[in-house]
């Protein structure tokens, strides 16, 4: 069949409908998503067709992305992670060596602080033969003797900056701080004595302003009542309240005439004690 060429006219413009470009509209390039105004038929930016859609992943194409995107982030996390932890693991090697330097120094510190001094008095040793109480006055001296030579030391540690001062005096009282404790020079049987001393800076008053203690530097003595020889130590025994100490050195066992296996602090036992 034939038909007139207004029909056959009409007819191909309802079976293609308007013209494509009639007018300029807004579109986005479905490859690089470049928005424009534009009539062409190719994008502006990557020059590719508009009326071409990009082509979506499916089946297994689709699938090896997604396992290849997810392996590549794991690797990432992967290095990221072990990144971090490296830098981690050298920031605490750094930590740690730095805290065993400072360990180290204080050791050697407290080593100079601790070390024993040692004294003789001969000119306070009684005759053979001496009675009690000419030896219990001799060993009353010793422990005198003691406690000068410890003011003395303290001063100068003042001097020196270690201490703060002025040192007063100085005083030794039994090594075993108890109510009922006996100072060891007035036990004839004891050849060793042990005491704990302070250098005195000032004196703790209590009511009707009576002395009842001492504020000051410890130190601890160790006096031999046959040879009448002494050694006195600096004591510098870590301050719970202050937290862990950064590093602890024990007294040497010249500074408690000490002979028995370490414990602790200090020594199992002590002869003469």
């Amino acid at each position: 069949m034939t038909g007139s060429a207004d029909d056959r006219s009409a007819s191909r413009s309802s079976l293609t409908g308007p013209p494509l470009y009639a007018g300029r509209v807004a579109r986005t390039c479905p490859h690089c998503g470049f928005v424009e105004d534009s009539t062409r038929e190719r994008c502006s930016r990557c020059g590719r067709s508009v009326l071409v859609r990009a082509p979506r992943l499916t089946g297994r194409r689709r699938t090896a992305v997604l396992w290849g995107g997810g392996a590549v982030a794991l690797i990432v996390l992967v290095v990221v992670v072990a990144v971090v932890l490296n830098a981690k693991a050298d920031r605490d090697a750094r930590q740690r060596a730095a805290h065993a330097r400072a360990a180290a120094v204080e050791r050697a510190r407290l080593t100079r602080l601790q070390a024993p001094h040692r004294g003789a008095a001969a000119d306070l040793r009684p005759a053979a033969g001496a009675g009690a109480r000419q030896r219990l006055a001799a060993r009353a001296a010793l422990v005198r003797r003691v406690e000068e030579s410890i003011t003395r030391d303290a001063r100068a540690r003042a001097r020196a900056g270690e201490l703060a001062g002025p040192i007063r005096a100085s005083a030794c009282g039994p090594f075993l701080r108890a109510p009922d404790a006996v100072p060891d020079d007035r036990v004839l049987g004891r050849t060793i004595g042990r005491y704990d001393c302070v250098a005195v800076k000032d004196d703790i008053r209590g009511s009707g302003d009576a002395t009842v203690g001492s504020l000051g530097y410890p130190f601890v003595a160790a006096l031999d009542f046959r040879r009448f020889t002494y050694v006195w130590c600096r004591n510098t025994p870590p301050q719970s309240e202050r937290g862990p100490a950064l590093a602890f050195v024990r007294l040497d066992r010249a500074c408690l005439a000490a002979k028995g296996p370490a414990v602790g602090t200090g020594y199992a036992d002590v002869p003469g004690s």
